[in-house]
């Protein structure tokens, strides 16, 4: 027994370093719930959980700073804080200090004396941290010439205040209201329902032209009604080049949780288009700042004081290549187009792309970059070029039958093509009236790699970041047999491009060299060439011949009387679907000068019909 008891009393005692660190260590994640406290745990828990709810999602991390020699059954223990704080140099660090107390039952074990201060040194019994945000000025989207496209333009929260009403009240001022500005009555009366009794519940946002034009004696009619002015990044019009543009709304819980705290509550962020590609550059950095108050507030808001704040930094203007008048001039020509559509409009000699408009039919969908359709006779140009690869000049004889059976398929030329260019005729010729046999009774004289390298020269199957998703149009090097190889050489089978692609091969032709496009000025993304030996400016001349044929003598002849430089171009129609008769894509591809353009009507008529009346209309706009 003796020695025994001889040893116990030699046993180091625990000096409190275990507990100290466990504190740290608990007070990084948040739960202290598995610590030994003089008070109860729990409750100490759940105070240290109301202290740091304000601050979420910022968590700090914990590490102990020093610990004092102890003093009889007591110890100090010192712990630093850091505050990570998301996009900034500017971390909160301090210092706190924790009392340690023996146990009573036990000498090897310590308590620790909880008190609000543990958390921060200044804080009191009754006060939580708060995570406050300071928005930054998002940057503006500008044009060409540096002048704003998106800026903060005014609009109306229009709502319900539920203050004052009964449940019937709102209920009825919710349908009421739904009805002036329509929206949907019965979700938005689910919504002012589930809110607070004294909310003010929204139900639309409007420009402040839009809200002028609703009737305003009927709102006014409506108990609780209440329209907030505001501020929002907004393009001149709704429908200005909405799908390139994007649009921008308040971060989501998702959105912050997503974004390990980059992002917090109130947050202005870019949703989709340039607003989402470039939100970083545009949103700049809110400042974040810590401040302390009482848990709760009778009456007014219980008075705060700051403990910390970061700078706020005002978003990065973007400016992009686009040019109103073009922009406005190619929606105004697409803006009674029930289909999808679009209208690309590209600067040869820079890449700059000019204009992307997108038809009412699109849908907000980004038709100018995203789709993804058979080109139909315009790829005749490139076609055009490997036979030329092969050989042919534009004066070369091709032969131009009304039929022509490919591997047992039968290709026929469109009803009403003209007879007095059948049989043998030029290269240029069938360029300019679009003689589809001529090229498909090639098909054995002209592989699908080479067909493929040519259209890879002209752009088609190029990669490129532009700063927005954009698809370059493909051509299967494996449908390099029968009809799926014959059918590629007029734009049908799996041959697919985008009005973007269609206008950079027109760029392309008009430049003598293969046109990397650019939307966004000082955005230099990474541009891939597809394969295939490089456009040279001979061969650029001889396809810039046979299109102006196209124009004097062919398909594009209403273009040939514009004034200004000489018009080139070509049209295209896809037949696609099941039904009979099959619908058609419409496509005109053209240059005037230092402009290429490239128009597609999803569900048109043939591309004379349709497209070149559109062209002869922006053209004509633009100049």
């Amino acid at each position: 027994m003796a020695l025994i008891g001889t040893a116990t009393a030699c046993a180091p005692q625990d000096d409190g370093r275990g507990t100290a660190d466990a504190l740290a260590a608990a007070l990084t994640k948040g739960d202290v719930s598995g610590l030994a406290f003089t008070s109860e745990p729990a409750q100490v828990q759940e105070e240290l959980a109301g202290i740091l709810a304000g601050a979420d999602p910022l968590k700090p991390t914990v590490s102990v700073s020093s610990l004092s020699e102890p003093e009889g059954d007591q110890a100090t223990v010192t712990l630093n804080y850091l505050w990570d704080v998301p996009d900034s140099d500017q971390d909160w660090t301090y210092t706190s200090t924790a009392g340690l107390v023996r146990s009573g039952n036990n000498e090897a074990q310590w308590q620790i004396e909880w008190k609000p201060s543990v958390v921060e040194p200044s804080l009191q019994a009754g006060e939580k941290l708060s995570l406050d945000t300071a928005e930054p000025e998002r940057g503006d989207i500008l044009d060409a010439a540096g002048k704003p496209i998106v800026t903060e333009r005014p609009v109306r929260v229009v709502g319900i205040s539920k203050k004052g009403l009964t449940k019937a009240q709102a209920a009825a001022s919710a349908k009421a209201l739904a009805a002036v500005v329509d929206i949907d009555a019965a979700d938005y009366a689910a919504k002012v329902e589930g809110y607070g009794e004294e909310a003010f519940v929204d139900a639309i946002t409007l420009r402040a032209a839009a809200f002028e034009d609703l009737d305003q004696e009927k709102l006014d009619a409506i108990d609780g009604f209440l329209a907030v002015e505001d501020t929002l990044p907004l393009a001149p019009t709704r429908d200005f080049a909405s799908a390139v543009l994007g649009t921008v709304r308040e971060a989501t819980a998702e959105d912050i949780e997503k974004s390990d705290g980059a992002v917090v509550a109130g947050e202005t962020i870019g949703a989709s288009g340039i607003q989402a590609a470039f939100n970083k550059d545009l949103a700049g950095t809110a400042g974040l700042g810590f401040s302390v108050g009482e848990t709760e507030a009778e009456g007014a808001e219980a008075p705060r004081r700051e403990l910390f704040s970061t700078d706020v930094e005002a978003g990065k203007d973007v400016q992009l290549t686009l040019e109103p008048k073009m922009q406005s001039a190619a929606e105004k020509v697409l803006q009674d187009t029930e289909s999808p559509s679009s209208i690309v409009a590209l600067r040869p000699s820079t890449g700059e792309i000019l204009a992307a408009a997108n038809g009412p039919g699109s849908e907000g969908y980004n038709t100018a970059f995203l789709g993804q359709y058979a080109p139909g006779s315009t790829f005749k140009i490139a076609t055009a070029l490997g036979l030329m690869r092969q050989g042919l000049t534009p004066d070369s004889t091709v032969d131009c039958e009304a039929k022509f059976t490919a591997d047992g398929r039968t290709f026929e030329n469109v009803d009403g093509y003209d007879p007095a260019f059948q049989g043998e005729i030029t290269l240029t010729e069938a360029i300019a009236h679009s003689c589809n046999t001529a090229f498909v009774s090639e098909y054995e004289k002209l592989s699908q790699d080479q067909l493929a390298d040519a259209a890879g020269a002209l752009g088609v199957g190029m990669t490129a970041d532009i700063g927005l998703e954009a698809f370059w149009g493909g051509i299967p090097r494996e449908d390099s047999e029968g009809t799926a190889h014959a059918a590629s050489l007029i734009g049908q089978s799996r041959v697919q491009t985008s009005p973007l692609s269609l206008a950079v091969m027109m760029a392309s032709v008009e430049k003598g060299e293969l046109v990397v496009p650019r939307l966004v000025d000082g955005y230099d993304g990474e541009a891939k060439p597809a394969e295939g030996a490089e456009l040279t400016e001979e061969e650029a001349r001889q396809l810039r011949t046979m299109m102006r044929a196209a124009v004097t003598d062919g398909y594009l002849s209403n273009l040939a009387a514009l004034p200004g430089d000489p018009v080139i171009g070509k049209t295209g129609t896809a037949e696609y679907g099941n039904k009979d008769p099959l619908q058609t894509h419409s496509w005109v591809i053209a240059a005037q000068g230092d402009l290429a353009v490239a128009v597609f009507v999803e569900d048109g008529d043939l591309g004379a019909v349709t497209g070149a009346p559109m062209v002869e209309a922006f053209l004509k706009a633009v100049r």
